[in-house]
This record gives structure tokens, sequence and C-alpha cells, in this order.
């Protein structure tokens, strides 16, 4: 893969993350397997907002969602991954 595509990615990925409503969704996420209407709920975010904001995450990579019925439940695709840069942003941000 050419060097430049990689590192577009990679900014794509940081860009997703460069909300504090993905923020707080993918926190969330880390923390149990949410469905739209839950995030909605937890967040007190419009619908709309909400899916605008998981399509976002979904094409950048960081989530994912599993059908169940008619809802579609989200999860973090790289737990781990995401934990630890929320810790860098956590220590850089005191």
């Amino acid at each position: 893969m050419n060097i430049e595509i990689r590192y577009r990615k990679r900014a794509l990925v940081l860009k997703a993350f460069a909300h504090p409503a993905r923020l707080m969704i993918v926190e969330r996420l880390l923390q149990r397997e949410l469905c739209v209407g839950e995030v909605e709920e937890k967040l007190d975010i419009s619908q709309a907002n909400v899916s605008q904001h998981l399509l976002i995450l979904r094409q950048a990579g960081i989530v994912d969602y599993r059908r169940d019925g008619k809802k579609r439940c989200y999860f973090v695709v790289c737990p781990k991954a995401a934990q630890e840069l929320f810790k860098c942003i956590k220590r850089s941000v005191k």
C-alpha cells in the first residue's frame, strides 16, 4: 500500500475521533454493545445525529454492528486500541 494512502487512512480514523459526541459514543460502546436507541437515550442525542456519528465511526473502521431483529447493535472493533487512545487523551488533558 502506498505510504500516502496509509497516512490518509490513519488521518480518517483520527478525524472520526475528533468530535465530542463520537468520543462519548465510543466510550459508552467500550463498556458494552449498544443499539442506536440506547445510545440516543444515554447521551440525550437525537436518533438522526447518533446515526450520523455512528456512520462516520463505522466508515473509519472504529465501530461495527450486528443485527438484532430490526435493530443495529454497535460495538468497538478494536477495544484495546480505543482504550489506549482514551488513556493517552486523558493523560494529556487534565
